[in-house]
């Protein structure tokens, strides 16, 4: 993630045409390009940090939204639409925070022949000579006949929802914050689930022999021993509806000590006796809550991702939509080494959202979220 990134012949020639004709032009939001690039998917995306690109790289990107029919959706500002909408937000919004720059945290993952890309990071507020660590994030983003068509960024918003106590000093060369848009509404439609992919033989006998160990007593505390499954054989146990469920054989998928869980609400957990502690005290608390899928599942034998919303079902059937995200499953070994949840944990601040969960059955509590977060409490 560190190395220096190389560019191919195309690229170079891609960034020297775009140069010739733009270095001596101001970027404006009314531009719009109208042919795609002729670079795939994965070489739109590191071109963008090209060095001859003389910081012109957004105006890059809105140049690879497809002119009509395209969407980019912030957690903060919403969905835009068009490359010219799209522009018209993305360029002056970033010019605003020139200040933070997004960092990133694991390689990115392609799919389905670069269809779909995601990339995750942090943003980070550079000020001064100082680092002030922000949201954790994730990019999701869709490409369809050389175009980029469907972008989704996924993070916390509650420090920049926040606001700062009366008497707070900014630090030096952060400029005034300027009022936040309302929360912005998620009405994209779930999709169908589908009938879940069927476990081999050889994975259904390990899960089960797994769960029957839990069930009697006879499992040890750490399980040492790799199940000797294939990725695609621990991806389908993770993501079958019933195994997915019992959360000790969900934390024997994941390594002794080198596997990671982060959680927005909860933190981070590391080695399968911590992942399995958390998972076991709280999901079993989270009451009648569903994930309900707003994207199919996107696999490439390594990394998988899926975009949902969090509902709470009612006892009288009613769904109160609670938070929407995503999940990065990152396979390795023979083990599950790696999760990652991003939502935006605003919207469970509301009051209407907190009863809808209390009502669902959650028993979740304050305490409950302290005990593994004793950096929230006031010192």
């Amino acid at each position: 993630m560190s190395k220096e990134p190389t560019f191919s012949a195309q690229q170079d020639a891609f960034v020297t045409a775009y140069m010739s004709e733009r270095k001596d032009q101001e970027m404006t939001l009314d531009r719009i390009v109208t042919s795609p690039s002729g670079l795939d998917s994965e070489a739109m995306m590191s071109v963008l940090a090209h060095p001859d690109l003389d910081g012109r790289g957004l105006e890059v990107m809105a140049d690879f939204m497809r002119p009509n029919d395209s969407m980019y959706f912030d957690a903060i500002f919403g969905a835009n639409y068009g490359q010219k909408d799209i522009r018209g937000w993305l360029l002056p919004t970033m010019a605003e925070i020139s200040f933070i720059e997004f960092v990133p945290q694991q390689e990115s993952a392609s799919f389905n022949n670069g269809a779909a890309i995601i990339d995750e990071w942090k943003m980070v507020a550079k000020l001064d000579g100082v680092e002030i660590p922000l949201a954790d994030g994730l990019s999701v983003r869709r490409f369809e006949d050389g175009w980029m068509t469907w972008v989704a960024d996924i993070y916390d918003t509650m420090s920049s929802r926040t606001p700062p106590p009366a008497d707070a000093v900014l630090p030096e060369g952060m400029p005034e914050p300027e009022p936040l848009p309302d929360y912005p509404q998620m009405n994209w439609p779930t999709v169908d689930r589908g009938d879940p992919e069927p476990l081999t033989a050889a994975a259904a006998s390990w899960a089960q022999s797994r769960a029957q160990a839990h069930s009697d007593g006879s499992a040890p505390d750490v399980l040492e021993q790799a199940s000797g499954l294939s990725h695609d054989e621990l991806h389908a146990i993770h993501n079958d509806p019933v195994m997915t469920m019992n959360f000790n054989v969900v934390a024997d998928l994941m390594h002794p000590t080198d596997s990671v869980y982060i959680d927005p609400i909860f933190g981070r957990f590391e080695g399968q006796a911590e992942i399995r502690a958390w998972m076991t005290d709280v999901m079993g608390k989270m009451g009648n809550i569903t994930f309900q899928p707003m994207s199919e599942i996107l696999w490439n034998g390594e990394t998988s991702v899926q975009m949902w919303k969090q509902v709470a079902v009612l006892p009288d059937g009613e769904e109160v939509e609670m938070a929407w995200g995503a999940s990065v499953r990152r396979f390795k070994n023979g083990w599950l080494e790696y999760c990652a949840d991003y939502f935006d944990t605003f919207s469970m601040q509301k009051p209407e959202v907190q009863a809808a969960g209390q009502a669902a059955g959650s028993t979740i509590t304050l305490e409950d979220i302290l005990r593994y977060r004793p950096d929230l409490i006031p010192q």
